[in-house]
């Protein structure tokens, strides 16, 4: 089976558009099983390397969604309920103040939060936490930072106020890592060490090929691992662009909005889980949450005027006006997209990564390259290209 979507790549790769890419493609009856790995993982001169499918990428914000699972089984054990006060588990996250706005003099305005935060809240954004590479608000509330530093604890990490009162708006932020904090604390297990045991093993993932610290695999993660490119905005073309390699601290505190590292064929394989719903990972009714649309009225509306602008996100964000935020990403919740799916579920990482799964069409896919160019806008057109190709083979439509 012939795939256009790989000569689109080659050309791009050809043009500089992108180092190299690896594909996924899987559908629910195993007819459907696609893998590619163009290009090469490393655009260093010194140091040149083929993109292999297990070729280990840095998946920023993708590694949030192993985050929800993690937190989405706690509510399966019974240790929290999605809409629970998560005051005496996160007392550091229960004290925060609301800032409202800055005095004339430039002093921050706060207030006292009068609404619990849930874990229902922290995993659908609405809980008034928010970054501040992406909050105006919260950028001049914290000045000019230090450098960012390893850090040992979550609380240290995001120690600034929330936005809107919980449950009442929406902002992309630090939610996911207190979502994180909140499975360390109430299994008394690190987020690494929990996603290891009760994620990677039951699906017979090896350690190594999800991790949030590869120095620890110097052997089986290291050498595999994509090396970082940026764009030159005179020429458009990408090169080698070093990043400061991983922090060899093993106090270093694991991220789980941001933090881990993965090979594709090893997310793959979490994604064909969730897809099948074979209950290894989450029970039916739990995972159910992933796929259904979670946010209150405000933070919904709130939703739909961030991604009517998305320049933000990695990936196509076609304006339908159709979409909500689950426990695990963000979802389509109408009929007027063109291949997708109403309950089609997406999110990506910064560094130009996306994942998709679509129950309702059987059908789920990853597009990963590495360049440090926040949601690249030439990289879009080829994650609508292999997303539109993936759907056309599925319904038998391709070649």
């Amino acid at each position: 089976m012939s795939w256009t979507i790989e000569s689109t790549v080659e050309k791009a790769i050809e043009d500089g558009v992108l180092p190299g890419a690896v594909l996924f493609a899987k559908d629910k009856s195993g007819k459907l099983n696609y893998s590619k790995a163009l290009g090469q993982s490393s655009l260093d001169p010194s140091s040149p390397a083929p993109m292999e499918l297990d070729t280990v990428f840095a998946l920023a914000s993708m590694t949030k969604l192993l985050t929800a699972i993690a937190a989405l089984q706690l509510v399966d054990r019974g240790l929290i309920t999605l809409d629970a006060d998560l005051s005496p588990h996160l007392p550091e996250l229960a004290a925060k103040l609301i800032l409202t706005g800055f005095t004339p003099t430039g002093d921050p305005v706060t207030v006292p939060r009068t609404r619990p935060i849930t874990l229902r809240h922290l995993l659908t954004h609405s809980s008034g936490c928010g970054y501040s590479f992406l909050s105006p608000t919260l950028a001049k509330y914290i000045g000019t930072p230090p450098p960012v530093a390893p850090s040992n604890s979550v609380p240290d990490r995001f120690d600034f106020p929330l936005l809107f009162e919980p449950g009442t708006s929406w902002e992309y932020g630090c939610s996911i890592d207190w979502a994180g904090h909140l499975v360390t604390v109430l299994t008394s297990t690190p987020l690494d060490a929990y996603i290891t045991k009760h994620i990677l093993a039951p699906l017979s993932i090896p350690a190594h090929s999800i991790t949030f610290y590869p120095e620890s695999h110097p052997s089986a993660c290291l050498p595999r691992l994509a090396l970082m490119t940026a764009r030159d905005p005179s020429t458009n073309r990408v090169s080698h662009s070093p990043l400061p390699p991983p922090a060899s601290s093993p106090d270093r505190c694991p991220l789980g909005g941001e933090g881990a590292y993965s090979s594709l064929q090893s997310y793959i394989v979490v994604l064909d889980s969730l897809l099948r719903d074979d209950g290894v990972l989450l029970s039916p009714t739990v995972s159910k949450t992933l796929f259904t649309p979670q946010l209150e009225p405000g933070a919904k509306k709130a939703l739909l005027e961030n991604v009517k602008n998305p320049f933000w996100i990695v990936g196509w964000v076609p304006d339908t006006g159709e979409y909500d935020w689950s426990t695990g990403g963000l979802l389509v919740d109408g009929g007027s997209h063109a291949w997708r799916k109403e309950g089609f579920l997406f999110w990506a990482g910064v560094f130009n990564l996306n994942w998709f799964i679509d129950r309702t069409a059987g059908v789920c896919g990853i597009f990963g390259t590495q360049i440090s160019n926040p949601a690249d806008p030439l990289v879009r057109p080829l994650m609508k290209a292999f997303e539109e190709e993936v759907y056309a083979k599925l319904q038998g439509n391709g070649n």
